[in-house]
């Protein structure tokens, strides 16, 4: 498996595709954050992460299920959702800052799309290959040439800037990009979300390679929904100094369930503990979010 090559960062603190219609009228960055506290699970309200949405929808967090499993894990986790159908957002452990490892791979390629249509240079035959080794195979060259290519982390922190990933922030060591759940939903709604910063060719080119990640790379979001679900994430996963850092981020739709999901963990004994606490989780929010759309207005 492809693992980034990352310094070891400080030891961290505890469409085409189907989009219903009314999230067009939801600009990037204006996403809402509404949530009912109970123990490390509570609303993102700070000015940065405050909107108003269409209408709301239950915490997927306050899910006894979801509950009972966060709090019986012996790592750190911190996670986001967002209903696609309400614009919602909703956190668990927030504004926990922790390195992407692979997962930066679909930002990344994100900037060098936005980057190729404002200078109307096209990627290359090239550019495109390497583009579809890094998200589908995880491939760490490929990461670098394109992350040098881009103009490395200057490059990329201003584009995260651009999107309102204000809590992210990239270093030469791409691997050791730190970011929060919050910010990579702001990088999955560019993707999945017509906003006008990336073209909607570029958006289903991008969203096309998550969803044909190759199958052992498909833990976390890729785990826990049938068959018919459309299923498109991006994975990293590498061990620091603290314990291995497993990370998933995706997008969700089937019927009227349609969300964007990102989690990430630290402090894990090993990978295997890592990759069930995402998978699990993952699993666990398709249930809540499954039931939470049956309460929603059809559209």
């Amino acid at each position: 498996m492809a693992r980034g090559r990352h310094a070891h960062p400080r030891r961290f603190p505890h469409a085409p595709r189907r989009i219903v219609a009314t999230l067009l009228a939801l600009t990037l960055g204006s996403v809402g954050a509404l949530g009912i506290k109970m123990g490390r699970i509570q609303a993102d309200t700070s000015p940065a992460h405050t909107t108003t949405t269409l209408t709301t929808s239950p915490n997927p967090f306050d899910d006894p299920a979801i509950a009972r499993y966060v709090a019986s894990r012996r790592n750190d986790i911190t996670a986001a959702v967002c209903d696609l159908r309400t614009g919602a957002i909703y956190t668990y452990n927030p504004d926990v800052a922790m390195p992407t490892a692979s997962m930066v791979k679909i930002d990344i390629l994100a900037a060098l799309l936005h980057r190729a249509e404002i200078t109307g240079r096209p990627l290359s035959n090239a550019d495109i290959a390497l583009a579809t080794l890094m998200v589908e195979h995880s491939d760490n060259d490929a990461a670098t040439t394109l992350f040098n290519e881009l103009g490395g982390p200057t490059a990329l922190n201003a584009f995260n800037q651009l999107i309102g990933m204000s809590h992210t922030t990239s270093f030469y060591d791409w691997g050791a990009t730190l970011t929060t759940p919050y910010d990579e939903i702001a990088l999955l709604r560019t993707l999945v979300v017509p906003s006008g910063v990336l073209t909607d060719a570029d958006r289903q080119f991008e969203m096309g390679l998550m969803e044909h990640v190759v199958a052992y790379q498909r833990f976390g979001v890729g785990k826990g929904e049938p068959a018919g679900a459309l299923v498109g994430l991006k994975n990293g996963w590498f061990p620091f100094d603290s314990g291995w850092g497993i990370n998933s981020a995706g997008f969700v739709m089937l019927g009227n369930t349609e969300y964007l999901v990102a989690i990430q963990t630290a402090a894990n004994p090993n990978e295997q503990y890592g990759r069930d606490s995402v998978s699990t989780l993952s699993a666990l929010l398709w249930t809540a979010e499954r039931r939470i759309s049956a309460t929603l207005p059809t559209p």
